[in-house]
């Protein structure tokens, strides 16, 4: 069994997050040696909106749903994201000072995580910069991904804003509809009536496909 509480394939989810990914074997013996492995329960709060984690965060086990507070009492929220093994979460609270995480990741059922503080990061980076870049790489990704967002929200139609949302959050050509059309329509600020009316006309159009709580884009 890999060392630092970790198995075969949890080790190879984690040796496919986009940070870490294309590093050697001492590298990965190395990197444990500063950080924590952390098992979650169903339910629980991994990072809590507000929190300064300064800490990245790699899931290698289950799935965690990334929530927006939609209510300054904190009782509303807003599903964001799923986040996978080998996906990270905490980059937003790392190298600014005072920074807090503006959402939440609550686990969805039992998760694995490993954890690698911030100065045990920057040591790391100052040892290898290939892993420096690595991590500038994945900040840029995102920086693309959230401007495809806005972009999205920007958009002059429903139609547009769906396929631009869609494409933004599939993997593979599917989206995974966890939580429903309700939540979509949340997430694209229109109503749930509106979203049927556009996602069967862009079905008839061949533009996507649904099945279940599945969205196939592309058409058939």
């Amino acid at each position: 069994m890999p060392p630092g509480g970790l198995n075969e394939v949890e080790t190879a989810y984690w040796k496919r997050n986009a940070v870490f990914s294309g590093m050697d074997g001492a590298f990965f013996s190395r990197a444990l040696q500063g950080a924590r492995v952390k098992v979650f329960r169903a339910g629980e709060v991994v990072m809590a909106a507000g929190e300064q984690m300064q800490a990245l965060g790699v899931l290698v086990k289950g799935e965690a749903d990334v929530f927006k507070r939609t209510e300054a009492e904190g009782e509303g929220a807003l599903l964001m994201s799923v986040l996978r093994p080998s996906e990270a979460f905490g980059a937003a609270t790392m190298f600014l000072k005072n920074a807090s995480a503006a959402t939440e990741v609550r686990t969805r059922r039992g998760c694995k995580a490993i954890l690698f503080p911030e100065p045990w990061l920057k040591t790391l980076m100052r040892e290898d910069f290939s892993f420096a870049e690595n991590y500038i790489a994945y900040l840029t990704a995102r920086v693309h991904f959230l401007t495809g967002r806005l972009e999205s929200i920007a958009s002059p139609t429903a139609a547009e804003k769906l396929m631009n949302h869609l494409a933004q959050s599939a993997q593979d050509g599917v989206v995974r509809l966890p939580h429903g059309m309700r939540a979509l329509a949340e997430s694209l600020s229109i109503s749930r009536a509106s979203l049927y009316r556009v996602m069967d006309g862009l079905e008839r159009e061949g533009r996507l496909r649904r099945e279940g709580k599945n969205i196939y884009l592309g058409g058939y």
